[in-house]
């Protein structure tokens, strides 16, 4: 396991108290992803640091997945400022938080799960996804 992952494991593992129950980590994990979705969403709403302009994503069949890649975007313009980094970063820790939890409570090593979506990801490369 690399370090990290397993340094962080072992560290939510011991200060894990209140949310013991697979329930109690499954709906605090569903709770910490709408908080990050709020954080991102209040970035452009209430901040505009960020601005989102969705449009659909053309796919030219006559290009190659990689000139097609290029040509598709990720809707964000602009960058997030100083605060809002720091509260997506913070929402983001306490996704993480609870992932581990969630790992932790099925016996499970988020080092082995990142290694067994990356193996997976690259055996299947772009449909991998789809």
């Amino acid at each position: 396991m690399s370090s990290e992952c397993s340094n962080f494991q072992e560290c939510v593992s011991n200060v894990q108290f209140r949310n013991k129950s697979i329930l109690d980590i499954s709906s605090k994990l569903s709770e910490q992803t709408a908080l990050l979705n709020r954080a991102l969403v209040k970035s452009a709403t209430y901040c505009g640091c960020i601005s989102i302009n969705a449009q659909k994503q053309i796919i030219d069949n006559n290009k190659s997945i990689d000139e097609n890649r290029k040509c598709l975007k990720s809707h964000i313009e602009g960058r997030l400022c100083e605060k809002c980094k720091e509260k997506i970063e913070e929402e983001m820790g306490d996704v993480l938080y609870y992932l581990v939890s969630l790992c932790d409570a099925l016996d499970l090593e988020l080092d082995e799960v990142m290694k067994q979506k990356q193996k997976y990801i690259k055996t299947l490369g772009i449909y991998s996804l789809l």
